[in-house]
């Protein structure tokens, strides 16, 4: 299903127009758990979630010691998709008191790995994820199990995850004027290519997922 990201509008005359959002698209999730007694168990989860990203830019020129240098690259506005693929193993507490309970609360905290795929010229260099591919993630959350059947239960999750994307040597300010994006990368190749300081550390997003269970 999709759902709206954070949209960024810069706008410094005569220097750099530059407007990018992003838009979540599908989402395709699966765990298995083991739980060591009634309350106590793991969760192994595989998350694979489909995107699509904006992108419009007109720089016109830059200034480099004092000198201005002429640009005029302007591109028309285009979407083009990212994918996110992510595995996980996270500790989970339930809230169970009787065989027969119908309603079952539950939370869970873990971590895990991703890999980020798109095409990394047009897409990863231009995203505030960057073009590294593969990281790191926190996910956490909670939610109600409804016991349908015997075996059967309805689950309504409500989780976030912090994605991490190391950088080293790099200060917290993060580039969004004219000097978030390569000029002397883009005077040598006519392409673009986004500064280190313009790409976020943490990606942070929130979900709610209706889904049936099944138990062995």
């Amino acid at each position: 299903m999709g759902a709206p990201l954070k949209t960024y509008e810069h706008n410094f005359p005569n220097f750099l127009y530059f407007k990018e959002k992003g838009k979540m698209e599908r989402c395709l999730g699966a765990n298995v758990q083991y739980f060591f007694n009634r309350e106590w168990g793991l969760q192994l989860e595989f998350n694979h979630q489909k995107g699509s990203y904006f992108s419009h830019l007109e720089w016109y020129r830059i200034e480099s010691e004092g000198e201005t240098i002429e640009i005029n690259h302007i591109e028309e506005p285009w979407w083009k998709t990212w994918e996110l693929s992510s595995l996980s193993l996270s500790v989970l507490y339930v809230w169970r008191r009787s065989p027969k309970q119908r309603i079952i609360p539950y939370a869970f905290i873990g971590g895990g790995l991703y890999l980020l795929s798109a095409d990394k010229e047009l897409v990863l260099n231009r995203w505030r994820l960057g073009p590294k591919k593969t990281g790191t993630k926190l996910k956490l959350g909670g939610g109600l199990k409804y016991r349908v059947g015997g075996k059967l239960l309805l689950n309504l999750k409500i989780f976030g995850e912090n994605i991490y994307r190391r950088t080293v040597g790099y200060e917290q300010v993060t580039y969004v004027g004219p000097e978030q994006f390569d000029g002397y990368y883009y005077l040598m190749t006519h392409k673009i290519n986004r500064m280190g300081r313009a790409i976020s550390k943490i990606f942070s997003h929130l979900g709610i997922n209706l889904s049936l269970e099944f138990r062995l």
